[in-house]
């Protein structure tokens, strides 16, 4: 089997038909396992039953493809339901009645699957953020292979669980799944974005697009846009360059509108022009150095003029200046290797 996705793990099974019959791909389903512990638990399932999926993402982001896109898997079952249109609650069940109307043939044809490897039996399993970047992540590469629409499903396309196909009996699948997270990644080229939900417990939304951190300080606007999507997996910024550690403070020097600010982790710049400067790639915004100015913690240059004075100081010192110098000497040491990652 020659996968069809870069890095996918193979375990074909016998359990699906070997074409699509001449119809196009037009859908993505996304289904949840319901049990299991390892994608390649259910690979072998697959391959010792007449069920099965094209692809397995397990909890850790690993992807095992089981049957090749231009073939059909066995996984979306009978078409069962009113038709009308599918909806799902807050915990993405199903009404258990209605199906979306516009099925109408078998719907293991003309559609890809994603099963997202869940332990718990009714598919309330999270996601992991390994999982979700690459569920996202594989579901953008099907859409470009195939030209699937990169929305909710219609009868010409696109993207939906499998509640949409059978609304008594997987009513649960994919049961929790981050769909608005999922599109907005989608629009943005696969890459995880980071939501107002998932970090909660550090921001609150103040409109205007504008977040303010738990610790005080403002995040906006090109920074913040940055910052949810920077890094491309688990929970981008807040993962990469942790909390914000200053508002937006203006550069001196640089062209108007160039700020700066401040995180755990890095610092970082917009600046349109680059007129601070070019990395290979950025965009707007970007992560400056941080071992010279503007990025370079300002108490470092306090400290290096401290170490000369002190250099500079006259033989007869007295002891307890030499002190202070010492321990002056050590914090200067001790604040350039942080700022450095030392």
């Amino acid at each position: 089997m020659i996968v069809d996705e870069p890095g996918a793990i193979p375990m074909p099974t016998d359990s699906h038909f070997p074409s699509q019959e001449g119809r196009d791909i037009r859908w993505i389903i996304i289904h949840g396992t319901a049990g299991f512990s390892t994608p390649e638990e259910v690979a072998h399932y697959f391959q010792t039953s007449p069920h099965s999926s094209h692809y397995i993402v397990g909890r850790d982001g690993r992807i095992v493809q089981c049957v090749n896109e231009n073939d059909a898997a066995w996984g979306n079952g009978p078409i069962q339901g009113i038709p009308g249109h599918a909806v799902i609650d807050a915990n993405g069940v199903g009404d258990g009645i209605h199906r979306d109307y516009w099925w109408s043939i078998n719907g293991n044809w003309g559609d890809i699957s994603i099963e997202c490897l869940k332990p718990d039996i009714h598919n309330a399993s999270d996601l992991t953020p390994e999982q979700k970047h690459a569920v996202f992540t594989l579901a953008d590469h099907i859409c470009t292979r195939h030209n699937i629409p990169r929305r909710w499903a219609d009868a010409n396309g696109g993207i939906t669980g499998h509640f949409s196909l059978e609304a008594g009996n997987r009513q649960h699948c994919p049961g929790l799944f981050p769909w608005d997270e999922f599109f907005a990644s989608l629009q943005n080229g696969g890459t995880t974005v980071l939501t107002l939900n998932a970090a909660k417990g550090y921001f609150t939304d103040l409109g205007g697009d504008i977040w303010k951190c738990s610790n005080g300080f403002l995040l906006g606007h090109g920074l913040l846009g940055f910052y949810c999507n920077f890094g491309g997996g688990a929970l981008c910024g807040l993962t990469a360059l942790g909390l914000p550690l200053s508002n937006e403070i203006a550069v001196s020097g640089a062209s108007a509108g160039v700020v700066l600010q401040r995180f755990e982790r890095g610092v970082v710049a917009w600046d349109p022009t680059h007129s601070l400067d070019s990395p290979p790639g950025s965009g707007p915004a970007y992560l400056l150095h941080l071992d010279k100015e503007p990025g370079q913690d300002p108490r470092i240059a306090q400290l290096t003029q401290q170490i000369e004075a002190l250099k500079a100081a006259p033989a007869s010192t007295e002891v307890a200046a030499v002190q202070e110098a010492l321990t002056n000497i050590t914090n200067a040491e001790a604040a350039l290797n942080k700022a450095l990652g030392k």
